[in-house]
């Protein structure tokens, strides 16, 4: 069922329960105020009776009749009757035998106080009177026929209003529904439009203050990420094409071209080493963009690591790659407890090796000088790698977690602009930060930041 056929249903069934509850609160209320008239009027009579006539039943016998015909207030199925305490008949308007029902409610009058009593159709009050030495018993009962006729008019009146505003209010209701759920109508449709080729539409944000207006900013910066991530993909895929096509072309000509005119073994060889450089490079491409996927997939487990331990393993790999180039390797802030561990973080010690040696890499790659390598701790670890280079231009600063981007200034040096992008999914994925200082002609400073292990915070404090 449609949320607008739920709510319209939902709003006419409880405002139709508030309705039948309050017509039967009001019915029951003007019955209970019928009755408590009609008896009022009932006892009047039995009052009048016992007073006028019994006091006076010596004077002459139509008296009491005359009286009950200047009444104005008559009673339908008005019946009046007075009964000595041996429950025989004394005085009565109208003519016919008691029945048992009626001599069962006299036998229960007992005192002056008003007895009521339900007899068939007609309504009866009673009472006892005395006078001098003789006690008698006064009973009127009669047929409430306006009231009754007021208490069914009502109900009709109720009914018939009720039914009727039920119906007004599945109209009223559908139109409000209708005009409320009209901007998730509006924001189906404009989801509608936006497809892989047009992830640059948005939903209309209405007022941006409602529940509607903010499900549409949600949908609108979900829509963000997906189309930032649509065309990173696309121009991960662009570039990793171009990348991977490049050695495979280069490598492909060098064959044909040995295959074609290389006559003696050292052209050949010559041929194969280049062939074999061109390989080289694409199984470092093919390795780096394994852990570009590999960091953003997000599936590491991780464990309690030594950031030290991993830039040990990172500098072992960067002297076999650079043998003459100086490294210095030294500690900064450590904390002040005894316990003789630091440097401890939640990760993957694969993961993060890779990442020191990416950064490490490229201040070997970028500059000619010394690097200097320092480790610290404080609230979190803190791992500064600084080498003397030519900078960084600070236009290219911001993109330089992009995949293959790429400086002008280094266009001449080997490389496939992927290794900082690794590193920025790896610092996340450990929740830390990464931060770049570079003055042009001075070299960089890059600066990684992981927290603290758990276990390690609680030992310190």
């Amino acid at each position: 069922m449609l949320i607008r056929n739920k709510l319209i249903l939902l709003f006419t069934l409880l405002t139709m329960g508030v309705l039948i509850l309050f017509s039967t609160f009001l019915y029951s209320t003007f019955s209970l105020y019928r009755q408590v008239i009609f008896r009022t009027r009932l006892t009047e009579k039995a009052q009048t009776a016992a007073s006028l006539l019994i006091n006076r039943r010596h004077q002459f016998d139509d008296f009491f009749n005359q009286l009950m015909e200047s009444d104005m207030l008559t009673i339908v199925d008005e019946h009046i009757m007075i009964f000595d305490d041996r429950d025989t008949l004394v005085y009565t308007n109208r003519r016919g035998e008691s029945s048992p029902s009626l001599m069962n409610f006299i036998h229960t009058l007992k005192t002056n106080q008003p007895t009521f009593a339900q007899l068939g159709e007609n309504e009866a009050v009673g009472m006892a009177h005395r006078d001098s030495s003789q006690t008698f018993r006064v009973v009127a009962m009669g047929y409430d026929r306006v009231g009754f006729t007021r208490l069914i008019m009502l109900k009709q009146l109720m009914i018939w209003g009720n039914l009727g505003s039920i119906i007004l209010l599945v109209a009223v209701g559908y139109f409000f529904v209708k005009r409320m759920l009209k901007p998730i109508s509006k924001a189906m449709d404009e989801v509608d439009t936006i497809t892989a080729q047009h992830l640059d539409k948005r939903l209309d944000e209405g007022n941006r203050r409602d529940e509607i207006a903010r499900l549409s900013m949600t949908f609108n910066e979900m829509l963000n990420r997906l189309q930032k991530s649509f065309e990173a993909q696309r121009s991960f895929v662009s570039h990793a094409s171009h990348e991977l096509r490049t050695p495979l072309t280069n490598m492909l000509g060098t064959l044909q071209i040995s295959h074609d005119y290389d006559q003696d073994s050292e052209e050949l060889k010559a041929s194969i080493r280049s062939a074999m450089e061109e390989i080289r490079q694409l199984i470092s491409l093919t390795n780096s963009l394994l852990s570009l996927a590999r960091t953003g997939e997000g599936l590491v487990g991780l464990e309690t690591i030594s950031v030290d331990d991993c830039v040990t393993n990172a500098l072992a790999h960067i002297h076999n790659k650079y043998p003459d180039r100086q490294i210095h390797y030294d500690f900064g802030i450590l904390p002040g407890d005894d316990s003789g561990t630091f440097f401890e973080t939640q990760g993957n010690g694969s993961l993060l090796t890779t990442c020191i040696l990416n950064v490490l890499d490229n201040a070997c790659k970028y500059s000619e000088g010394s690097v200097e390598i320092v480790l610290s701790q404080e609230d979190m670890i803190s791992l500064s790698i600084k080498d003397h280079g030519n900078g960084i231009n600070p236009s290219d600063l911001p993109h330089l977690m992009e995949p293959f981007f790429r400086s002008n200034e280094v266009s001449s040096i080997n490389g496939f602009g992927i290794g900082l992008a690794v590193v920025q999914k790896i610092i996340a994925l450990h929740g830390g930060t990464i931060h770049f200082q570079s003055e042009v002609g001075k070299g960089t400073n890059v600066m990684i930041k992981l927290p603290v292990s758990l276990s390690k915070k609680l030992i310190t404090s």
